[in-house]
């Protein structure tokens, strides 16, 4: 059989497991299985208890002595689909693409991990230190995997993080981080039209507010700042005493994050409207993954390996965040996008490109010679 037939062959029982982040069951027995083929070509795993909120983690090395590692691989297990979407739509294959719940997001990268481990040149495998972690809840924001995933990523040379390609291929050498924040106007209501003059409009005070936070943004840095949500009043003749804006802010590198907080906690500290205070909340923050001078060697290799392999790989810098980001806070080069492509995640139209498995795979595989 082809490396694809097999990969095809043991990819089918894994998309066919319910696996939503919630299912915690679910989760388990998808690094069960994954635990059972690394357990195959002599890996050493370790189911991992993360907390009573998610299913188990898989960690396998094949040198499980070794203080640090040469590179790290890493892909989730849970999907955002609910019980029953296994059963209703299990994987198919249609001409040159996959379809099925979380087969390019991603099961198609986690399997692709060990793919390249089992066909890897056993004088590599005797070489290097290598460490593959299967988180149980990326997508619900890693939050009982992100000090398990970190810790591993600072005893780590070069860390590859498997989500799938984008739909043309793309690889991802960088991503921004994200910061969010919501801002809670508090003013005094009035009528509008027989005493204006005794209330205070948290509305204004909001609006000032918004439009001087989206001026921090700054084109040259690629920062952005968007005000997405405004709320407040609640009838047009009430001058409003009430009035919440979130906004989201994404950065290229930390430090920009670390100026735009400080000028919006400015901002949120000033007077937009007499009689208006506020408060200042920030709701959640990832940090950015940043095309260092590092991780340009790293994309260097990842290059020069999929040439080897016979493809041009591209690469983008994407705005949204992954596992990646937080891995990358502890200094290590960070690359995205290394599994198989695919496209139309989080929905009932999600695929595999199955032309970019056995690509990929080899991409991987030969970057172990190179380090």
């Amino acid at each position: 059989m082809t490396i694809l037939q097999d990969y095809l062959r043991d990819l089918e029982p894994f998309v066919n497991i319910d696996c939503g982040s919630a299912n915690k069951a679910g989760v388990t027995r998808c690094a069960e299985m994954m635990k059972a083929l690394f357990e195959s070509i002599g890996f050493t795993c370790e189911l991992v208890d993360l907390g009573p909120d998610v299913g188990r983690a898989l960690l396998a090395r094949n040198k499980p002595e070794a203080e640090g590692f040469d590179v790290m691989m890493n892909a989730h297990l849970d999907t955002v689909f609910p019980d029953g979407t296994a059963a209703a739509r299990p994987l198919r294959v249609e001409g040159d693409r996959a379809y099925g719940p979380g087969c390019s997001d991603c099961k198609g990268g986690a399997l692709a991990i060990y793919y390249a481990c089992k066909t890897a040149d056993p004088a590599d495998l005797e070489r290097l230190s290598i460490c593959c972690a299967f988180n149980p809840d990326e997508e619900v924001g890693s939050n009982a995997s992100t000090a398990w995933l970190s810790s591993l990523g600072a005893r780590s040379k070069y860390v590859l993080v498997f989500e799938a390609a984008r739909a043309g291929g793309e690889l991802v050498r960088s991503r921004k981080g994200v910061a969010s924040y919501r801002v809670e106007f508090k003013g005094v209501a009035a009528h509008a039209g027989n005493n204006p003059q005794d209330g205070a409009n948290a509305n204004i005070a909001a609006m000032r507010f918004s439009l001087a936070a989206a001026g921090l943004a700054d084109p040259k840095l690629g920062t952005t700042v968007n005000p997405g949500v405004i709320k407040g009043g609640t009838v047009s003749n009430v001058i409003s005493d009430r009035c919440t804006v979130e906004i989201d802010t994404r950065y290229w590198f930390d430090e920009h994050h670390e100026k735009l907080d400080r000028e919006l906690k400015s901002l949120a500290a000033a007077v937009w409207a007499p009689g208006v205070t506020q408060t200042f909340e920030m709701l959640n923050h990832s940090p950015a993954m940043p095309l260092s001078e590092r991780t340009k060697n790293l994309v260097a290799l990842i290059t020069r390996a999929a040439e080897l392999e016979g493809f041009e790989p591209t690469w983008i810098d994407a705005g949204g965040g992954s596992d990646g980001n937080h891995i990358a806070e502890t200094g290590v080069p960070v690359i995205d996008g290394c599994g198989p492509a695919g496209g139309c995640f989080h929905s009932d139209k999600e695929f595999l490109r199955l032309d970019t498995v056995e690509e990929r795979i080899g991409m991987v595989r030969r970057f172990f010679s190179l380090i």
